[in-house]
């Protein structure tokens, strides 16, 4: 077979009218030239040099390869030239809710930033959305809370996350209590993500070792309706610690320390098994594992 390192080489040797300089010129033993050279008159059946004294002249024959391996070269280049511009075309990138709603935003800004001219399309959505993208190929990647458990889909941790209940503070439901057992959440109203969230099926996951079933009395599909509930005196909420520092530290809202609770959590790169990890990939995957 002949590649497209045969005929460049080939097109070497008929520039420099000699296999000693295109050798020099191409930084590969002059043995490795000849050999090519042989292994592409077998394959055609021609003769594509003619030796007179220490010059190589080309041949009728090797005046005809010449003219097509220059055509299948400039069109090797302009392939190599569309795909290793980074901003050719859009990253497909996706984000579960707790993610988009917290530090997406600004971890974009920076990769933006960093990766002048790349451009982007975001998808936001649950857990079970973002993992139906990627698996139809919608989506290049994606940064998700938790993890997913799908033999097509690869996941590598690179952010750690924390989540904590909250109230507002002066919500009557705690009595001037900020410590509880695990019992005292069934007397409180609590105020959930979604079926289908991640951050609903880890504090589900948790309980359930525990022998402990949660009834919410709001379930949200935004993390912002969560909050404003809370911040309203609807009930309590688990939420992720970035998505409330600003209100803990205005003391609109106060954490509530529940025992033999503590979740902590990753979040996580995921992208098909299949796909092919490119430079505009790579560059998010860098912005991630930096990002704090």
């Amino acid at each position: 077979m002949i590649t497209r390192r045969h005929l460049f080489i080939f097109k070497t040797v008929a520039e420099t009218k000699s296999m000693s300089k295109a050798a020099k010129a191409l930084y590969i033993s002059q043995p490795t030239i000849s050999q090519k050279i042989q292994e592409i008159e077998n394959f055609y059946g021609v003769k594509l040099f003619e030796r007179y004294s220490k010059t190589l002249l080309i041949s009728d024959e090797g005046k005809i390869l010449l003219e097509k391996a220059n055509q299948i070269l400039e069109s090797f280049d302009e392939i190599d030239h569309i795909f290793s511009d980074i901003n050719q075309f859009p990253l497909r990138i996706g984000a579960t809710l707790t993610i988009g709603g917290t530090i997406f935003a600004p971890m974009l800004k920076k990769l933006k930033q960093e990766n002048p001219g790349l451009q982007l399309q975001v998808y936001v959505d649950n857990s079970h959305i973002i993992e139906e993208m990627i698996l139809n190929n919608k989506l290049d990647i994606a940064l998700i809370e938790g993890t997913i458990e799908h033999p097509d889909i690869l996941v590598e941790p690179v952010i750690n996350d924390q989540l904590i209940f909250v109230a507002s503070s002066h919500y009557e439901g705690l009595k001037g209590k900020s410590n509880f057992v695990l019992e005292d959440l069934k007397a409180l109203d609590l105020i959930d993500r979604e079926e289908g969230s991640g951050t609903r099926e880890q504090l589900e996951s948790c309980l359930k070792d525990q022998n402990f079933t949660i009834h919410p009395t709001w379930q949200c599909h935004s993390w912002e309706a969560v909050k404003q509930a809370v911040l309203n005196d609807h009930g309590i909420a688990l939420v992720p610690v970035k998505l409330v520092e600003n209100e803990l530290q205005q003391g609109l809202l106060q954490i509530i320390n529940v025992s033999n609770i503590i979740l902590e959590r990753k979040f996580s790169i995921c992208a098909h098994k299949n796909k092919t990890i490119d430079k505009k990939m790579q560059a998010f995957i860098e912005t991630c594992k930096t990002y704090s």
